[in-house]
């Protein structure tokens, strides 16, 4: 399979964990939906297109920030006092107050990405190079490394030992069959169409274990591409 291999840079990143709001709390890498949005805002693509992904990292530390937000609510007489911005006809007050984020300092990421349709795989390795890679939050872009990204080929390989030298999300199923212990997670992949911004988001959810690098898988059959990096890729197909 012919794949995209991508390496990014970001000082500061927070990929948001859901459910965190006033402590945001962010997943040790970004999750799948996380790239396929990327990729796909990179090629402006409208609809989804089966995609598959693999992702892998590895950081100096983790700090908390704090910082002032800024919320639009519904205008109440008893806050009389806040600022009033008209959004459209509706009538807003301005709400701040504080909250604490989760940044991951110095973020080295290897990405693979593949299309079924190998023509996208293409196209999203020119957008690369060409585009303001964004990847996060929207204010979290990332340095792309263009000697490291470039168009593979992916395919499986016998390994007896192998050291992994990127924190990695792996399938249970690999992550099992070499004893490793890591964190479970149950990552967003893709969402359906939604109409509007009040619409709820129905995702699709893959399974992952998020192994810590320098870890040893055992005698395996993984997938490598041909620099000989380790691929571990998770796809939903429509």
């Amino acid at each position: 399979m012919k794949a995209l291999k991508i390496k990014l840079y970001q000082n500061l990143v927070n990929y948001r964990r859901e459910m965190s709001f006033g402590y945001v709390q962010t997943y040790p890498l970004p999750t799948p939906s996380m790239v396929k949005g990327m990729a796909h805002a990179l090629l402006d693509l409208q609809q989804y297109h089966n995609i598959s992904i693999s992702i892998q990292g590895r950081y100096d530390s983790v700090v908390t920030n704090m910082q002032k937000v800024y919320k639009f609510d519904i205008f109440r007489k008893e806050r009389k006092d806040n600022p009033i911005i008209y959004v459209g006809n509706a009538r807003k007050q301005i709400i701040t107050g504080v909250m604490f984020v989760d940044e991951i300092v110095d973020m080295e990421l290897l990405l693979h990405i593949a299309f079924d349709d190998e023509d996208l795989t293409s196209k999203l390795y020119d957008a690369v190079r060409q585009k303001t890679v964004v990847l996060g939050r929207n204010e979290d872009i990332a340095r792309v490394d263009f000697d490291d990204t470039k168009l593979v080929d992916t395919s499986k390989h016998e390994v007896d030992e192998l050291t992994l030298p990127y924190d990695i999300y792996l399938s249970p199923e690999l992550a099992k069959g070499s004893q490793l212990v890591g964190t479970y997670y149950r990552l967003p992949f893709y969402y359906e169409t939604v109409k509007s911004f009040e619409d709820k988001r129905i995702f699709t959810y893959v399974d992952a274990v998020y192994i810590t690098k320098d870890k040893t898988i055992g005698f395996s059959n993984i997938t490598k591409d041909t620099d000989g990096c380790i691929v571990n890729l998770f796809s939903v197909k429509k």
